[in-house]
């Protein structure tokens, strides 16, 4: 029985094993038909990333500013931040069904424009609730203003405003004594008026804003001020610099609410987003200044990165400083906005007198032979300022219009550096209208930002008064840009807005590369100034992006793009390299991304 049933099994075995062996190809022969079939597939479909992005601009020049990697074609963004930047074909895989896509058509991409030293609101509280000067010219268009102002405003108790410029007060001799309070008192004799100059370092009141200030031609003048006198010693109606201070009680009488400042806040804001910005260094870090953006943001109106100043003077020690310092950063530092920076006054302005040079004003000054302006601070006490906040770890920002004070500013900031050693300061000066040639080597070499105003590089409005000042050679060697960038001192752009109106980046960028005027209908009226000090296209942008947020300690997560990094950047409807540089200024801003939210898109 075992014997028939083996012979059995035997037999089948001869049978069944061929067939499973053909069974068993046609099976494998299939699999590999599948796999070439599922590998064709894949090489015809792009890869779905689970993590979609929520915005992703693509087919564009994406300007990185990385070295490593300097130009894209596509970016993708999601919760705030870029998640990739690369090809367009490889960004593909990044979209999903919500995403947005935008095909740029080979417009550009930069890193938002940020602005290393302004003061906002700038104009707008003047353009909504003041006397707004800015676009006028004369002196009497700006006792007309006052006096419309006057009777729309039957009941105010002060006028303020700002706006007026020293050029309409040239004498025949040269001199320039700025306007009289009598042209004022002629409209507004019975309440007190306050005009700032358009550049914040001069004031034209009325006889009536002094007479409650006390100011006579017995009045002592403040270190670094002037106080602009008749003939017989009476003031004239104009106080300059730290003479400023002489009015506290009568700028106290300022009715400008919160809720006012808060909108101009947002009108500048906007603007600004207009411009391609995204972020700034606020010079104006005041009390009021803090507390409304810090409730902007808590809206979640605030849609600009800001870096903020707190000013002192020689009035504060050290120790007051750092301690408002480190309390309001610690009240209201985050993503938004941050406080480490004291801006100090070295010294004024040249069409006021009151910038310090190593060499003298002319004859024009009105200030004898030997006059060279004079430093706002006792040598020992600003050093003693500089040295302590650098002790806390807390970042300079030294005003310096001349020569003489960007050497007591780099003096300063090396002893200071001799006294507590080297760390990550970044301290700043800025303006810097004039350099020697050894300062600008210790810039390079104590590693001193140099915060400029490209704006001004060229014949500007301000160039004739300074021609006047100073003498034609030494205007015309002011800012010195290209030599000091290739000595290695880093420059991170700004505006100084509102002494500079027109503050968009784009204007400065173009005065940069040209050093002449920004505007179509002056560049043919020889306004080039310096242009072997002109700087690259390439180094006006880095100086504007990259640079900036350097300056302010944001370059791990602003200033260029790099996945990881907040999503903050600007499209603008042409490469700014391939154009000619004279119509730079004129490129459309086709839209402004903060957080990865567009917040302004061009007609």
């Amino acid at each position: 029985m075992n014997r028939i049933l083996r012979n059995k099994l035997l037999f089948l075995s001869f049978i069944l094993i061929p067939f499973v062996f053909m069974l068993g190809a046609c099976t494998e022969k299939s699999d590999v038909t599948a796999k070439k079939d599922t590998d064709s597939t894949e090489k015809n479909t792009v890869e779905v990333s689970n993590d979609q992005a929520t915005l992703v601009l693509k087919d564009g020049i994406v300007y990185i500013m990385e070295e490593d990697q300097p130009l894209a074609e596509a970016v993708a963004i999601k919760d705030g931040e870029i998640q990739f930047v690369g090809s367009s074909s490889d960004v593909d895989k990044y979209v999903g069904d919500d995403t947005e896509v935008i095909d740029l058509e080979g417009k550009m991409v930069s890193p938002g424009f940020m602005d290393g030293h302004t003061h906002p609101p700038g104009l707008w509280t003047s353009k909504l609730f003041e006397v707004y000067l800015t676009e006028l010219e004369s002196n009497e268009e700006y006792i007309q203003a006052v006096a419309d102002f006057r009777e729309k405003n039957p009941d105010a108790k002060i006028i303020t405003g700002d706006g007026w410029v020293n050029g309409p007060y040239e004498q025949a001799d040269g001199t320039n004594p700025g306007p009289k309070k009598e042209d004022l008192d002629a409209v507004v004799s019975n309440i007190p008026v306050i005009l700032y100059s358009i550049d914040g370092h001069s004031v034209w009141v009325n006889s009536k804003a002094l007479e409650i200030a006390g100011i006579t031609k017995d009045t002592e003048v403040p270190k670094g001020g002037m106080i602009e006198r008749n003939p017989d010693g009476s003031p004239r109606g104009v106080l300059r610099e730290g003479a400023m201070d002489l009015l506290t009680d009568v700028q106290a009488l300022s009715t400008l609410t919160d809720e006012q400042y808060k909108e101009a806040i947002l009108e500048f804001q906007k603007e600004m987003h207009s411009f391609g910005m995204t972020g700034i260094m606020n010079m104006s870090g005041s009390d009021r200044s803090l507390k409304v953006m810090n409730e902007l943001e808590k809206e979640g109106k605030l849609t600009m990165r800001v870096a903020n100043a707190i000013t002192f003077g020689p009035e504060t020690g050290p120790d007051d400083a750092a301690k408002k310092i480190h309390d309001a950063g610690k009240k209201y530092n985050s993503d938004w906005l941050s406080i480490n920076t004291v801006k100090l006054f070295a010294d004024g302005v040249t069409e006021g007198k009151t910038a310090l040079f190593v060499e003298p004003y002319t004859k024009n000054a009105g200030m004898g032979a030997h006059h060279h302006g004079d430093a706002n601070w006792e040598e020992d006490i600003f050093n003693k300022m500089v040295s302590e906040l650098d002790k806390e770890e807390i970042q300079v920002h030294i005003h310096a219009i001349g020569d003489g004070a960007v050497k007591m500013g780099m003096d300063a900031i090396e002893l200071a550096k001799k006294e507590n050693g080297e760390h990550d300061s970044r301290h700043t000066i800025t303006h810097i209208s004039a350099i020697q040639a050894d300062d600008i080597s210790r810039m390079a070499n104590l590693n001193v930002i140099a915060s400029l105003q490209p704006f001004w590089f060229y014949k500007d409005q301000y160039y004739d008064l300074e021609k006047a000042m100073i003498g034609e050679e030494r205007a015309l060697a002011m800012y010195p840009a290209r030599e000091m960038w290739d000595a290695g001192v880093m420059i991170s752009s700004s505006s100084d807005y509102p002494p500079t109106p027109d503050y968009r980046p784009l204007n400065a960028i173009e005065t940069g590369v040209t050093r002449n005027s920004p505007y179509s209908e002056e560049q043919n009226n020889d306004l080039v100034r310096n242009i072997d000090q002109a700087l690259t296209v390439k180094e006006m942008l880095q100086s504007y992006t990259k640079n900036v947020a350097y300056q302010i300690f944001r370059e791990n997560d602003l200033g260029s793009l790099k996945a990881g990094k907040k999503a903050d950047m600007v499209v603008l409807g042409e490469d700014l390299t391939k154009i000619d540089s004279k119509n730079i200024s004129e490129t459309p801003i086709i839209y402004t991304i903060v957080d990865g939210k567009i917040v302004y898109t061009g007609e």
